[in-house]
């Protein structure tokens, strides 16, 4: 997953100069760079992320990025097999032997379950608490991709802002021919960094997110059903055969 979105990030800054230096050379790069420009495009959009969402929630999908770069979420023919460990191992040890199984996992719905699971908790009580925690999650990484998308709609529309700014300067300087390149300069670089933006980095972050929650969806599921089928006592092959159910479901 960190491969790809390093390789997407690369290409796209790969062909966006190419195509600049291919019309003016490498000189023409500099007529694009323009703090003014940038500071209005991004400090506007974090603004309005202000406005409409909490500092904890800015935060959060600040922090979600790195579900761009690190590894793909465990695959569920491993969560399967996991499960029919588990299952043995409650047939032949009980259930208070998974207590261990929750400190090696670093899957949190599979922890909390196994220790749900140890501790004798009710079935119905286990449901509900790990569907809960499951809902959560899902919750979480439903708001850290809005946030995304939503900037990226908000650095095109600032920097259209930038341009209309730089178009009434420019518009109020036709007397003077000096002062007209810098006003065109910023009534159109703004709208580049709006577009580069939200183009190369919100929409593809927003997009690896739900890429990214739609897999942990399917392994939620698994956890769940295979722990509560462990919890009814049903023995390690019935566990695999409705857990591949799933699977067929998902083809």
């Amino acid at each position: 997953m960190g491969i790809t979105t390093i390789t997407g990030l690369a290409l796209s800054l790969i062909f966006i100069i190419w195509a600049i230096i291919s019309k003016g050379g490498p000189n023409t790069i500099k007529v694009f760079l323009d703090l003014g420009s940038f500071v209005l495009v991004f400090g506007c959009s974090i603004s309005a992320l202000l406005v409409n969402y909490t500092l904890n929630e800015i935060t959060s999908s600040a922090k979600a990025i790195k579900y761009c770069f690190k590894t793909k979420p465990t695959l569920p023919e491993k969560i399967i097999e996991m499960l029919v460990k588990m299952a043995v191992k409650a047939r032949k040890e009980g259930f208070l032997s998974l207590s261990q199984e929750a400190d090696k996992t670093k899957i949190e719905i599979l922890s909390l379950g196994t220790s749900l699971l140890a501790d004798g908790t009710d079935p119905q009580a286990t449901r509900d608490i790990l569907e809960i925690a499951a809902d959560a999650e899902a919750s979480t990484l439903a708001q850290n991709e809005q946030l995304w998308r939503d900037m990226g709609v908000y650095a095109p529309m600032f920097g259209m802002l930038g341009t209309l700014i730089g178009l009434v300067l420019m518009l109020r300087s036709l007397s003077d021919p000096s002062a007209i390149g810098p006003a065109m300069a910023l009534a159109l670089v703004t709208t580049f960094y709006g577009v580069f933006l939200a183009g190369v980095l919100c929409l593809p972050v927003a997009g690896k997110i739900h890429n990214y929650g739609g897999r942990v969806a399917l392994n939620r599921t698994l956890i769940i059903e295979g722990l509560l089928s462990i919890q009814g006592g049903d023995n390690s092959r019935i566990v695999e055969e409705k857990l591949k159910a799933y699977l067929s479901k998902e083809k």
